[in-house]
């Protein structure tokens, strides 16, 4: 009886159960064997980096200790590089840009030239420009300086481009911002320094790494109120901001009041209205896709106390000026449109203006193409035309630009020329120019 029973399981257990069932055994061993592996290496590199944590924390503690605080110290794109002791309130930042750039310029008969040449060409450093800021105290109180230095000046140094031509040739390293900030609360504040002049459009702009084509505009050039030691006060709103300044002739660097070199007294206001978007994108004169859509609106008036002590120089100082603009944010394009009027303290009669239309369109995620228009009669009507295109290699932190400048109608032959080379264009007493071909590679940190 024993013997059929055995022999009846023996049959009921086929040899392919048996084969199936060990397989599965031998599968559900490895893959304990498995999981126990990788909990000892997680468990080992856990213990690795909690002990490499512990190190970095103990030097950290031995190497940020001023004054008893800890010393917080670091970089990002956003903010530069920074230093500070969190719990006083005390922070030290510095950033800054530079621009290398190759021109061609094409002119016809350019007689003025030495040597006597119809194109000319070179590479420069067009720009480099550093920033140091920071607070005293805590984030109400805070302080910015700026070092400029470029082979040609910019607009911030248009009164002395415009009484001397010839300093246009270069510009060694010179202060441009140099201000201290306290915020009043409810979105005022008080400013006082060498505070740069809220008057035309790109003037909201911090600097001129945040301009479309790497490059003020034809009406930046030729109506900037620029730099003015004073004292300001402004409102920053969710709507609206504006700012008001008063201090000595614009345009001129940080210095002493000299009655007989600047003006008696020089008054100037900007407000932003936004009407949508955000005022970040507004910072920028590129808008970048993927962003909302946004619409601002500017208006800004200027007076200054002219007397006939005061330099004349050709294109006067514009004692009074008006100027409205409008920019348009499409997320991955842009509008701008802009107006100026100046009354010359040299003749009241005198009057000069000026016009810019400008726009750009992003042709792939990291290319960008812009046109810009502008017209001005200031001591003789001028007009050009740029076009260009921006390839955001690292978006605003590195940026290469390539634009051609055209200009539409003959450039008068006086001071005002002598803006023309840093914007690309050859200057001279007869600039008789055809193009000029500029190739800028733009870096920020």
């Amino acid at each position: 009886m024993r013997l059929a029973r055995m022999t009846f399981l023996a049959a009921a257990i086929s040899a392919p159960d048996v084969t199936a069932e060990l397989a599965r055994m031998r599968a559900d061993l490895a893959e304990i064997r498995r999981a126990r592996d990788e909990s000892w290496l997680d468990a080992q590199r856990a213990e690795e980096v909690r002990a490499l944590v512990r190190d970095v924390l103990a030097d950290s503690s031995v190497r940020s200790q001023w004054s008893g605080s800890p010393l917080v110290t670091g970089y990002d794109q956003a903010r530069g590089f920074y230093l500070g002791l969190d719990d006083q309130g005390q922070s030290i930042r510095a950033f800054g840009f530079g621009q290398v750039r190759f021109v061609w310029n094409d002119g016809y008969d350019a007689a003025e030239r030495t040597p006597a040449a119809d194109d000319v060409w070179g590479a420069e450093v067009r720009r480099i420009q550093l920033f140091v800021t920071g607070t005293i105290g805590g984030p109400d109180l805070t302080w910015l300086i700026g070092l400029s230095v470029g082979s040609w000046n910019d607009p911030v140094n248009l009164q002395g481009i415009r009484a001397n031509p010839r300093v246009v040739n270069g510009s060694p390293p010179q202060i441009s911002y140099l201000t201290v900030t306290k915020q009043l609360g409810d979105g005022w504040y008080l400013q006082v320094g060498n505070v740069f002049t809220p008057f035309t459009y790109e003037s909201h702009l911090f600097s001129t790494a945040e301009t479309q084509m790497g490059e003020c505009s034809m009406l930046e050039w030729l109506f900037t109120a620029a730099f003015t030691t004073g004292a300001s006060v402004g409102w920053d709103g969710d709507s609206v901001r504006w700012q008001a300044v008063v201090g000595d002739q614009v345009g001129t660097g940080p210095g002493a009041w000299n009655a007989a070199v600047n003006q008696s007294i020089a008054a100037t206001g900007r407000l932003n209205w936004k009407l949508c978007g955000t005022w970040e994108q507004y910072a920028l004169e590129t808008s970048f896709p993927g962003q909302p859509f946004g619409a601002f609106v500017g208006l800004a008036g200027q007076y200054q106390n002219g007397r006939a002590i005061n330099p004349a120089s050709s294109g006067g100082v514009n004692p009074r000026a008006v100027t409205a603009d409008l920019a348009l944010m499409f997320g991955g394009a842009n509008l701008i449109l802009q107006g100026i009027w100046a009354d010359q303290w040299i003749d009241r009669d005198e009057q000069s203006w000026g016009g810019l239309v400008q726009g750009g369109v992003f042709l792939g995620p990291a290319v960008e193409a812009f046109t810009s228009w502008g017209i001005a009669d200031v001591g003789g009507t001028q007009s050009r035309i740029n076009v260009g295109a921006n390839w955001y290699l690292d978006g605003q932190a590195l940026k290469l630009t390539g634009m051609v400048i055209v200009p539409l109608t003959s450039i008068p032959g006086n001071a005002d020329t002598a803006v023309l080379p840093p914007q690309g264009l050859g200057g001279g007493a007869d600039p008789n120019n055809n193009l000029s071909v500029v190739l800028q590679l733009q870096a920020e940190f």
